[in-house]
């Protein structure tokens, strides 16, 4: 039975081709720069890829270390707040002191501890931001207190007034530094 089917005219048959055997491959002289654009646009691509990252990581890098910078920037003024606080109440003490006494030259570290026991009064170098150094003659009195950011402050007490300095990265917070700040020129030490 034949399976074809036809209008009209009765169908031919029509042989089968004949079973071709295994090409052999061609060479062809374009299939090696076909896979050679390939290869190029990959790496182009990775290439990219890597300096993208490289930049999104650049840019969180430096936005940590801002933030960072920013933190320790808000801890030194911290820091620095708790000295002059320290500072402003010492001076206080020394007021206080100087009108009951009348004189500058009684007004020494004990006597300062006897009077304002919340801090450590030193005739030495002051360590930090509860630590005062003191130092005084007839002519007056000075202060230094360490910051823990490492800048010391500075006062000088005189009959005539206050005078205020810092210094930064100084080798010893002590009150005698105070007692050379000029009237003329308060940020010296």
């Amino acid at each position: 039975m034949d399976d074809s089917f036809a209008f009209g005219k009765p169908s031919r048959k029509r042989a089968l081709p004949a079973a071709r055997g295994t090409k052999a491959p061609k060479a062809d002289a374009g299939s090696g720069r076909g896979r050679i654009v390939v290869v190029v646009a990959v790496g182009v691509i990775v290439v990219l890829l890597v300096v993208g990252f490289m930049t999104f990581v650049k840019g969180s890098g430096e936005q940590i270390a801002s933030d960072q910078q920013t933190a320790i920037s808000q801890i030194g003024a911290a820091e620095d707040v708790e000295a002059r606080s320290t500072e402003q109440q010492a001076v206080q003490a020394i007021r206080e002191l100087y009108a009951e006494q009348g004189s500058f030259d009684s007004i020494t570290p004990a006597a300062l501890k006897r009077f304002e026991p919340a801090f450590t009064y030193s005739a030495g170098a002051s360590t930090g931001p509860d630590v005062v150094g003191v130092s005084s003659s007839a002519g007056g009195v000075g202060l230094a207190v360490l910051s823990g950011s490492g800048t010391c402050f500075y006062t000088r007490l005189t009959a005539a007034g206050t005078t205020t300095g810092e210094g930064h990265g100084v080798a010893t917070c002590v009150g005698m530094s105070a007692m050379s700040i000029s009237s003329g020129n308060p940020g010296s030490a």
